[in-house]
């Protein structure tokens, strides 16, 4: 039977407690307002300068966002390594499981996260990330998530995760390293995952591939470049336009 809501609250608040035993935002102030513009469900996609070895051509799914800072898991690093091998401990609850391991992040490697959605997140308490896609990091739950979900499109294992103190990712996205859009459950379970980031990466002319200049304004993708190509010879959508004029003045 599905878990009640008021149930996932609780796993929701263990899974955030869980977060901060592993002391990742121990000391850090209160995240300012505008922290909040990111949510869960919320995808990072890398920028081509981006050259930390650990996010470099990255798509990272927010699965929390609040006053501690961000969390976040990275959706297209998989490996060939069997989740069984690694974590022998498991490996009963693992059974008959034939996807492979993911490397979620950096941090807590030796420690497994769970994206599950279909008949499979009827066993989860932990948080819904968006529409059908929970979040688990309860070991004991395995072997249930196993035996109903279809495989690696409705179940996937990551060791590790990503995290930013309060600030720090959207520093990062003002400054141009990231580009960011809403995640759909197929993107999240996306079939070849390690093609995702070419899938995504300067996706702007459906309007969904958007990014924040200092002053706070939302442009495609698209028209920055040509913009930044030739001040004053350059081709805009219409939505580009209406907003670059409403900002210039701050220049």
């Amino acid at each position: 039977m599905r878990t009640t809501p008021k149930q996932r609250r609780n796993v929701g608040a263990r899974f955030g407690a869980w977060i901060a035993a592993l002391g990742l935002f121990g000391g850090f102030a209160a995240a300012p307002a505008y922290a909040q513009t990111i949510g869960s469900g919320t995808l990072l996609v890398a920028s081509p300068a981006l050259s930390d070895v650990n996010f470099a051509r990255a798509v990272v799914l927010v699965i929390q966002n609040d006053d501690n800072g961000t969390v976040g898991v990275v959706l297209n690093r998989p490996t060939n390594l069997v989740p069984a091998t690694v974590f022998p401990e498991l490996a009963q609850g693992i059974g008959q499981y034939e996807g492979h391991l993911f490397r979620g992040g950096p941090v807590a490697p030796s420690r497994l996260l769970y994206l599950v959605r279909g008949l499979a997140a009827a066993t989860v308490n932990g948080p819904e990330v968006l529409d059908k896609v929970f979040v688990s990091i309860d070991d004991a739950s395995l072997a249930d998530m196993v035996r109903l979900a279809d495989g690696t499109d409705e179940l996937r294992l990551y060791a590790g995760h990503a995290t930013w103190a309060p600030g720090q990712l959207q520093a990062e996205i003002r400054a141009g390293g990231w580009q960011v859009l809403l995640a759909t459950p197929d993107l999240v379970f996306d079939e070849d995952p390690s093609d995702l980031w070419q899938k995504l990466e300067g996706r702007g002319s459906n309007g969904n591939d958007v990014v924040a200049d200092r002053h706070g304004w939302r442009e495609c993708r698209k028209c920055t470049e040509q913009f930044a190509a030739d001040r004053h010879g350059w081709r805009e959508c219409r939505k580009c336009t209406e907003q670059f004029a409403a900002h210039v003045g701050a220049d």
